[in-house]
């Protein structure tokens, strides 16, 4: 009856659940609050009795849970969304949670922590919660806004944080083979997951592509099941936690255009087994611990708030963000989530951790969820106290940093790292690739000698053919490295002979013998020469030079063709758009707000002209952008025509746009998310030409050039939808929006040096 007993404790599980969701959802919180509470409930150490018979059992299933749920993540962070991010959203992730790491450090030195409790606890304040931000951006209509974009971008990094955490946590478990510096240890992870991206990066596409064109969708579910409980198998049996191998598996279908249908397919198991992840994750809570540690939930809760809003504001202004945009996105950055309750978990498992900082870190993040959506509705009045209780000095410190930064984001780059980055990157990761190939061959080799595929084999003639096989593998990524970096020697030393007095030759050959002695150090490091003896490595030597010699272009060729493939599938044109416009100019100095409004279906507008609505005369708020059916169409003509279903972008203040959208909206009822990715805000500046003297209506900007006029700035008087009788003058500031291409020719317009039939041109 075993297996009935489990049954009832699944329908416990699943409906204590539902109901504790239902009524969270009701008052405002996140279901995962209403889970945990559920967990509480049910649990074994809630008297009079418990619920639940097999606890363990349950516990099984929880981590069935934790897989989906990474996956699930890990499909909102594709490698090319991570790509398109950038280089600052990266540094800034980064750089807050090492002043996170330092902040936490100095309070466990303070509380009489040890350097590893402050490192896992740290941990545990670095990741926020991805669900209840982006529930936050919805519910007060932040999507558009710059701070809002900022904080959704960093918490999606975040997660790749909390992964690399978990990784490096892992290895202070009792079971890890021993201690390893911590940057060694990143270096074998990142080599782990260079080596199994670029593996499933190749195979994964190929196999949905073959499923696909079978039409079998049921087929297709189950392979990416079996891969995904593959790929957090591979992640264990390689010393790192399951959550890696699953987050890795969405990041890489997040690439292919199959995605929409993977997750649609997911999504009913997702939100099942991450349910009961995290009911179970309440269970092992004992409420009366909860109850004697509310002291220190309230003050690390206060602390979490503080030092992550400081943390990440501090590394987004570090990185060139505007202070006052950077300061808002830190404020929607405060709510921690569920890598912080599998943070805490790990840590008290391998008793680093006291059991009492289990509840602890749950009643943080729940305190920390309840309190950013007040933080965050009430955000430009904190912003106002803080700028009137912020120094002087303080504050001209950051606006000039700012401008510093803004100027040394012009400057451009060396021609020598602008022509040879992109090998750069190639090596480094192939570098990575084949480090990883060695260093787990080895486990590989371990565990192929233990199981039964062995029997019948001689152990020197399975250890040859493993090793030969693994040798080769390694040739076409070296071969491809060793490519790149004659290339880089010979660019180098062309540009270096032009300005000394060495020749060309002498300098490329210089290079070459270097970096061949570096490679040569680099290989005999990772090489597993303990478990070959010296003729092994002869004959095997032997063979790869054969090879080499017979096949040399064969494998250039081999190496182009797996190269291309993996760029074919990151720069596929049918993946995802990401889910945020590319708003990219400076316009947190302009009080603005920019939101979406979908028309009903019997809405009173729907039929009539823009010109006939005229929202910008009694409302003096924009239409700047209209989506009908999948169709954008940017700056709209005051005769373009409105219908229900249409897809409303509208910009002005705060006001403005709370009044336009009554006048919209039949029932108050927001649309879908749409992706206006062709627009962005830009000011620019006047310059003296032939447009100045003119009035807005006289210069028809968005007839000739395409874009709209959102504001104007003279002599810090800033004006959002200038009316068409102002007059425009040299230095004036606009506010423009519309698609880079319109912005640029615009300028050009602007200093007369295209003409209006140009302008027109580049506008389609």
């Amino acid at each position: 009856m075993a297996g009935i007993t489990l049954i009832q404790d699944l329908a416990v599980v699943l409906l204590a659940a539902g109901i504790a969701g239902v009524i969270c959802k009701r008052i405002g919180l996140s279901v995962i609050v209403g889970y945990l509470i559920a967990g509480m409930a049910i649990g074994p150490h809630t008297p009079p009795f418990s619920l639940i018979a097999e606890v363990p059992r349950i516990e099984t299933l929880s981590q069935i849970g934790l897989v989906f749920l990474m996956f699930a993540i890990g499909l909102g962070l594709s490698l090319s969304k991570l790509r398109q991010m950038g280089l600052p959203t990266l540094i800034a992730t980064a750089v807050g949670a090492l002043i996170i790491l330092n902040l936490t450090k100095l309070l466990g030195l303070t509380l009489g922590w040890s350097s590893t409790q402050s490192l896992f606890i740290a941990a545990m304040f670095m990741v926020s919660s991805s669900a209840v931000i982006a529930k936050i951006v919805a519910d007060l209509n932040l999507r558009h806004e710059r701070a809002a974009q900022l904080a959704l971008g960093i918490t999606v990094l975040e997660d790749v944080v909390a992964v690399v955490m978990l990784a490096v946590l892992a290895s202070h478990s009792p079971d890890a083979e021993g201690a390893t510096e911590v940057g060694g240890m990143l270096a074998i992870l990142s080599s782990f997951v260079v080596v199994l991206v670029m593996i499933a990066l190749y195979l994964v596409p190929l196999l949905l592509r073959r499923l696909e064109a079978k039409a079998d969708p049921e087929l297709q579910t189950i392979t990416v099941a079996g891969l995904l409980f593959l790929m957090a198998l591979l992640a264990v049996k390689a010393g790192y936690s399951l959550a890696l191998g699953a987050f890795l598996l969405g990041a890489i279908v997040a690439e292919i255009p199959q995605k929409k249908g993977v997750e649609q397919a997911f999504t009913g198991m997702r939100d099942m087994f991450s349910s009961v992840f995290f009911v179970a994750i309440g269970m092992v809570i004992d409420v009366r611990l909860v109850l004697e540690a509310w002291p220190w939930i309230l003050a690390l809760g206060v602390f979490t708030l503080i030092v992550r809003a400081l943390g990440t504001g501090t590394a987004l202004m570090l990185v060139g963000i505007p202070p006052r945009e950077a300061k808002r996105a830190g404020l929607m950055l405060t709510p921690l989530g569920e890598f912080t309750f599998l943070i805490a978990q790990l840590g008290v498992s391998v008793k680093i951790l006291e059991p009492k900082y289990y509840p602890i870190a749950i009643g943080v993040s729940i305190l920390t969820v309840l309190v950013t959506p007040f933080t965050n509705r009430y955000a430009d009045r904190i912003m106002d106290v803080l700028d009137r209780v912020e120094p002087r000095w303080l504050k001209r410190g950051q606006n000039a940093f700012h401008a510093w930064i803004k100027q040394l984001g012009n400057v451009q780059g060396g021609l020598w790292w602008q022509m040879g980055k992109g090998r750069l990157i190639q090596i480094g990761l192939e570098v990575l690739f084949v480090t990883g190939l060695l260093v787990f061959s080895e486990r590989i080799f371990v565990a192929l000698e233990q199981s039964d595929y062995s029997v019948g084999l001689s152990p020197w003639m399975l250890k040859l053919a493993f090793w030969s096989v693994v040798g080769l593998l390694t040739l076409v990524p070296l071969v491809a490295i060793w490519r790149n970096v004659t290339t880089l020697a010979m660019i180098f030393a062309e540009l270096a002979s032009q300005r000394s007095r060495l020749s060309t030759r002498f300098v490329e050959n210089a290079l070459k013998i270097g970096s061949g002695l570096l490679l040569a150090h680099w290989l005999s490091l990772i090489i597993p020469t303990q478990s070959l003896s010296r003729w092994a490595l002869v004959v095997i030597t032997a063979v790869i030079a054969g090879v080499l010699a017979i096949f040399s272009r064969r494998l250039v060729y081999w190496h182009s063709e797996w190269q291309t493939s993996l760029q074919d599938v990151l720069e596929q044109k049918g993946a995802p758009a990401a889910a945020q416009p590319s708003w990219v100019s400076d316009s947190g100095e302009w009080d603005i707000n920019v939101q979406e409004c979908e028309l009903p279906e019997r809405a009173a507008c729907s039929g009539q002209t823009i010109a006939e609505i005229n929202l910008r005369a009694r409302f003096g708020c924009s239409i700047t952008q209209i989506n009908r059916h999948g169709h954008s169409i940017s700056a709209p003509e005051p005769n373009h025509v409105l219908y229900a279903g249409d897809r409303l972008l509208l910009m002005g203040t705060n006001e403005q746009v709370d009044a336009a959208r009554e006048a919209l909206l039949v029932t108050a009822k927001d649309g879908e998310s749409t992706s206006f990715d062709e627009t962005r805000l830009e000011t620019v500046t006047v310059p003296s030409g032939p447009r100045t003297g003119a009035t807005m209506a006289q210069l028809q900007i968005p007839k000739h050039t395409g874009v709209l006029v959102a504001g104007h700035h003279r002599q810090g008087v800033r004006t959002i939808n200038p009316s068409p009788n102002e007059i425009l003058e040299e230095g004036d500031e606009l506010l423009v929006l519309g698609a880079p291409g319109q912005i640029r020719s615009f300028k050009r317009w602007l200093a007369g040096t295209a003409s209006g039939a140009e302008v027109s041109d580049a506008r389609t």
